[in-house]
């Protein structure tokens, strides 16, 4: 079978937005919204995506996943509780400006806090 054939067997489904984690590249992947559109690093663990055509927030992705979580519970940093490991954990650090040339990606850390109370169950990032 090729991919035509494929596809036409299995048609995309519709979009679903919400938070997808991808243990071979240990990154999490967050989509508020489909179609085209273009990535722009914040900082070494985050990455957004905006809208092609606009460049509104259409999601994020965070990377190094299970070693934030490690090195938090290291540092003494609660992430084993039943509630799940909340989004802000992942964005706290880079929210933090202490250089000027961050000063301009702000208002994407301040996008992302509405999205810091949402939850994701732990076993289904890793196992650490």
């Amino acid at each position: 079978m090729n991919l035509t054939d494929y596809l036409k067997q299995n048609p995309p489904k519709e979009f679903r937005s919400g938070p997808v984690y991808f243990p071979t590249g240990d990154f999490l992947t967050y989509l508020i919204k489909g179609g085209p559109c273009v990535a722009e690093r914040l900082d070494d663990v985050i990455t957004i995506y905006l809208t092609q055509d606009t460049r509104e927030l259409a999601g994020f992705k965070v990377k190094g996943v299970c070693h934030i979580l490690k090195k938090a519970g290291a540092f003494g940093i609660g992430v084993g509780s039943g509630d799940g490991i909340r989004l802000g954990l992942f964005f706290f650090a880079g929210a933090a400006p202490d250089r000027a040339d961050k000063l301009p990606k702000m208002q994407w850390y301040e996008r992302l806090e509405a999205f810091a109370d949402i939850t994701v169950d732990r076993q289904t990032l890793c196992s650490a």
